[in-house]
């Protein structure tokens, strides 16, 4: 049975996953296809690249662009958990 702890981490972490999720929504359309296939289907770029019929060097850039953004609506996320905890 999760302690409190665990359970407490669990709820702060929906919002968190919501906005995760929500971001990703929000990328434009390939970038978003891109990654799927990257992060969840675990294809290699050369892989991705056959799929979309797009060059290798194109979706290791939108891979590369698409994470940046991520990590960048992540950094306010991650500022606010460790507001919180402390």
């Amino acid at each position: 049975m999760p302690g409190p702890r665990s359970s407490s981490r669990r709820v702060q972490g929906r919002p968190l996953r919501a906005r995760i999720a929500a971001a990703i929504e929000a990328l434009p359309g390939l970038d978003r296809l891109v990654l799927a296939l990257r992060l969840l289907d675990r294809l290699s770029a050369l892989e991705t690249a056959g799929a979309l019929r797009l060059p290798a060097r194109e979706v290791e850039e939108r891979t590369r662009l698409a994470l940046a953004t991520l990590a960048g609506q992540a950094a306010p996320a991650r500022a606010s958990v460790r507001r919180r905890a402390a």
